[in-house]
């Protein structure tokens, strides 16, 4: 007698998670309306493989070298106008 009361309780339990899930029915209106992807597609060379924990990290530490780089570069020219003395222009 109990182990009907313990497969009875298993398949509410089940029934529970699979309302719960959205798996119950098979009718798609209650999924969400999904909004267009916006991103944009590659030219930014922000584009990762995906793996099973996240992104691949050799594509990441190099796309921040790469960003870093860049950052570099920026800074040159202002740090070549700052030390310059200011000039009159009078």
């Amino acid at each position: 007698m109990s182990w009907l009361l313990v497969v009875a309780a298993l398949l509410v339990i089940g029934v529970i998670a699979l309302a719960l899930t959205g798996r119950a029915g098979t009718d798609k209106a209650y999924l969400p309306v999904t909004e267009p992807d916006l991103r944009p597609s590659g030219e930014s060379g922000n584009e990762f493989d995906v793996v099973l924990r996240g992104y691949r990290m050799d594509e990441v530490d190099a796309r921040i070298a790469e960003l870093e780089a860049e950052v570099a570069s920026l800074k040159l020219p202002l740090a070549s106008q700052e030390a310059q003395p200011p000039t009159a222009s009078d």
